[in-house]
């Protein structure tokens, strides 16, 4: 008694990365550094103002990743 491998198809295996370009991390590494010091200007002039409530979500990844 023998046993005989016999093939019954073919595959391939695709394998996907989520790494960005260098370019790309730069811009948004540049775009976060940005980001901070406006926020930290805001938050300096935000002390001394009366305010409402906003969502600005959306505002800030948007521009993030746009």
């Amino acid at each position: 008694m023998y046993y005989e491998d016999v093939p019954i198809g073919y595959w391939t295996t695709v394998k996907f990365s989520g790494a960005l370009p260098a370019r790309r991390v730069n811009e948004l590494v540049e775009r976060v550094e940005k980001l901070q010091q406006a926020v930290k200007f805001a938050r300096e002039e935000a002390n001394g103002a009366e305010v409402t409530d906003q969502r600005v979500g959306d505002a800030v990844f948007g521009y993030l990743l746009g």
